[in-house]
Formats: C-alpha cells, structure tokens, sequence
C-alpha cells in the first residue's frame, strides 16, 4: 500500500524532462516478464518509462493483455499502447504519447508495426520486435568444442522450428512493411526491440579477440542492413571497443545452472533501427540510477529488467 501511495505521488509530482522541438525520443525495454521477476515491478517499469518521458516505447515480454492497459493508467496523459492482437500472451507492444493509427495495425509471430502521428505533425510507421530466444548465438561463439561457422550459425535457423532467421524474413516478407518501406522518405519507419542475438556490426575481425575468435555475420542484424536500416546506436558509437553497448544483462551475470561459477556472455542484443528522414543525434543505454544486484539477490532492484533499455533520440525537421 505505501508503495502504491509512493508511485501516485511520484507521477503526480514528477516533472519530465521533455524533448525540444523537432525531436523524437524512442525507447525499448525488454519488461522482464512484465515485471513479475522484481517486488512492485509493474510500478517499477512505468516509473523509469516516466523518467525518461519517450515519445515512442517498443515493449518485449508483455506477459497478458492487462499489461498495456494498467501501464497507460499508471502513465496518465496522453499515454496510450496497443499489445499484438489475438494472443493470451501477446509478448510484443507499443506504448506512446501520440496517436496511434489502429486500421494501420499489422503483425508477425515475432512483432507488431502500427503508425503513430506524432504532435499531430508528421507519421512514424513503429514496429515492436521480439525474436526467438533459443540458441543465444555467444554460447556456441565462446564453446571450445566448437570448431565451424556452421554449428555457430546452426542456432540462427533450425532445422525443426522458426528461428531468427525465419523471424526475420516474415518481417520482410510482411505486405505493410514492405509497403512502409517503399515509402520510408515520406514516412520514416523505425524497427525497435530485443533481438535476442548480437549484431555483424560488433563481431568484426577488429574485435574477434573478445568474441572467442570468431568473426560472425549475425543473419538477424544483417537482414536489417539489407532491408536499408540504420543501427542508430551503432550509428553514433562507431568504436566497439570504446562503446559495446552491451543490453544483456543489467542483472544476469552467472549460470546459475553452475552455483554461478561461470560468466554468462554479455552482449548488444537490443536495437533501435531506422530508416528514412530521420538523424539519430543522442543514443544511450539505461537501467535507472541505482545500484543494481544481480541474480539471485535480484528481487528489490529499483530498474526492474533483466535488458537494459536503449533509447534513441532523432532529429525530425527534415521530415517537419
């Protein structure tokens, strides 16, 4: 109760630092089943949406369809979401301050896309994506046992489910992306969420020596440079050494399979894509201000994910 009693005065008197004009703020932020794996997480997760007051939010691991609902209420104002439609566990969504255009709602099994007009003055086409988790890529990368670039690659399309790569061509193949894509200079399309693998632009020969060896052209990121996406954060922090990025993980930092004796890989698996008029000018990680303990002494954090969020702020006059 006092918790409760604690948020509704923070919302209430808490003054956002707002974008100036001419800006869009984007965020992801994996919810960690929704909050559910932190006390108070739900409270948690619209608290740090609150602070850094985004024009646009792709969600991950939206656990039911209250979650966008109970999130807007929290928000207050303008908030409002959409969560992917006709699934008890919807997974992916989108919250904004905006207007959200429901006819222009389509879907893959790993994201949503809608339109959203921003101050009413100009669209952004917006997906939410969440691709498959299994075979987290670094786990065969950093595997002595492993000897090809075909075993590492194996886990990006296998043989007996939709993996990352299956994932990725039903994005492409999707009718309204590929329509949104024809037209991206009038109307910007941004591509946000985790992608539960790192990126080709990090695993270059440059950096082979922190990533096992190995030089990988990971299928998912380079199907978004195919497409003509832009890594925005990658964009503004072009050395890897300097700037890993890494999302995974705020708090995941051992197996616990092995008394957490050994490291889990961290990595850059959560993304901000554009394409179109758009000029990415401020990019950056986040998981809140507070220290931050990690699994299994994880329960009491005040950032309640297990991914640190990535926030992209773009400069729009070329679009205005």
């Amino acid at each position: 109760m006092l918790w409760k009693l604690f948020f509704c005065y923070f919302l209430l008197h808490y003054t956002p630092v707002f974008s100036s004009d001419g800006t869009l703020r984007v965020m992801t932020f994996n919810i960690w089943l929704s909050g559910a794996s932190v006390n108070h997480g739900l409270q948690k997760i619209a608290k740090h949406i609150a602070i850094l007051n985004p024009d646009i939010v792709a969600l991950q691991e939206v656990e039911n369809v209250y979650v966008v609902g109970n999130l807007t209420q929290m928000l207050g104002g303008t908030w409002t979401g959409i969560h992917r439609q006709n699934q008890s566990l919807p997974d992916v969504a989108v919250l904004t301050r905006h207007d959200i255009h429901a006819h222009s709602y389509t879907d893959t099994s790993k994201g949503i896309g809608v339109r959203i007009l921003v101050d009413q003055w100009y669209f952004i086409n917006f997906w939410s994506m969440h691709l498959d988790y299994l075979a987290f890529g670094p786990y065969a990368a950093y595997n002595k046992l492993v000897t090809s670039m075909d075993q590492i690659l194996a886990g990006e399309h296998p043989r007996f489910r939709h993996g990352r790569v299956e994932n990725m061509e039903e994005l492409k193949n999707n009718s309204r992306m590929a329509a949104w894509r024809r037209k991206s200079e009038i109307v910007p399309v941004i591509v946000a969420g985790d992608f539960n693998t790192p990126s080709h632009l990090d695993w270059t020969d440059a950096t082979k020596d922190r990533h096992g060896g190995w030089s990988v052209v990971w299928p998912a990121t380079k199907a978004m440079q195919d497409m003509k996406f832009i890594d925005s954060f990658r964009a503004l922090h072009p050395d890897v050494d300097q700037d890993p990025g890494y999302t995974w993980s705020t708090v995941n930092k051992f197996n616990a399979e092995w008394d957490y004796a050994i490291p889990e890989p961290q990595d850059r698996i959560d993304f901000i894509f554009y394409q179109g008029k758009l000029n990415p000018i401020k990019s950056f990680t986040y998981a809140g201000s507070e220290p931050l303990k990690p699994i299994p002494y994880h329960k009491d954090n005040d950032y309640p994910s297990d991914h640190f969020a990535v926030i992209t702020e773009f400069d729009v006059k070329d679009i205005l």
